[in-house]
């Protein structure tokens, strides 16, 4: 396979999630929104990792979507590994947002209208 620069190469979930409350009153978290999109998926670099780790921010990777598409979600689902990450930060770089994300404990079992 060929890698092209600035080509996407993951396709992801934008999660926008809220907490809820059931009808016992138990908390819980509900998705509003979700959309998928394509983005580019590369590690931290060692100059990230030390500032996170100085913030003590854990950060596993950063993913580039297109500015414009990023809509403020505060999650990321990645189907392939079936696992819900959290954005820890954001950074505007030109036409592209970087997304700082760390794993999360949120697990979708715990979303009320997971459809994904």
């Amino acid at each position: 396979m060929i890698a092209y620069p600035n080509s996407g190469n993951i396709s992801l979930f934008l999660l926008r999630v809220k907490t809820a409350e059931d009808d016992l009153g138990n908390q819980g978290y509900r998705l509003v929104d979700s959309k998928e999109v394509v983005g580019m998926i590369s590690s931290i670099t060692s100059k990230e990792f030390y500032s996170s780790k100085q913030t003590q921010m854990k950060v596993d990777f950063k993913v580039s979507v297109q500015a414009f598409i990023y809509d403020g979600s505060k999650y990321i689902y990645i189907q392939r590994e079936d696992k819900i990450y959290e954005v820890q930060r954001t950074y505007q770089n030109g036409m592209w947002m970087e997304l700082y994300a760390s794993e999360s404990s949120l697990k979708k079992e715990e979303i009320q209208g997971w459809n994904l």
